[in-house]
Parts: structure tokens; sequence; C-alpha cells
């Protein structure tokens, strides 16, 4: 998957933005992800498969948004419950 984010450079309108996180997951979604190679969108909370432990800005299949998230990098930003 590629890194292409839509050539906001020096928008901070736009980067503050697309960077709040709206969703937070629980400890046991967490554990159980990360035993499946699963993540979650910060944009729409869909779970998402096939995602590496340190995944970011996967883009979601569900809503389209980059902001699919690897089990472990979402505890490490902080997005448990």
């Amino acid at each position: 998957m590629g890194c292409y984010n839509g050539g906001n450079e020096g928008n901070n309108a736009t980067t503050q933005r697309e960077t709040k996180m709206s969703h937070t997951f629980t400890i046991e979604q967490i554990m159980i992800a990360d035993n499946d190679y699963g993540g979650f969108c910060t944009a729409c909370g869909e779970e998402a498969f096939g995602v590496e432990p340190d995944a970011r800005n996967y883009e979601c299949e569900s809503c389209g948004e980059r902001k699919v998230f690897g089990a472990s990098e979402l505890a490490i930003m902080g997005l448990v419950e």
C-alpha cells in the first residue's frame, strides 16, 4: 500500500482536520486484532484485516479514508480505552 498524503503539505487547517482521531478501541479489540494481523480505521471504526501491527495510514475498504492503523500502533498512539 502506498503512502500518498493527498498533497496537503503546508495546509495546517487540512492537516489538523485529517489527523483528528475520533474512535478509540477496547483493549480486548486491540489484543484480538493484534493476534490476527488486524487493525482499525480511526475515521469510521471498521476493523481491517491483513494489516501489519505497525501499519499506519492504510486505506480503509469501508470509508476510503487513509486512517487504518495496525493494532499495536493504535495502542502506542493511546487510542485504547
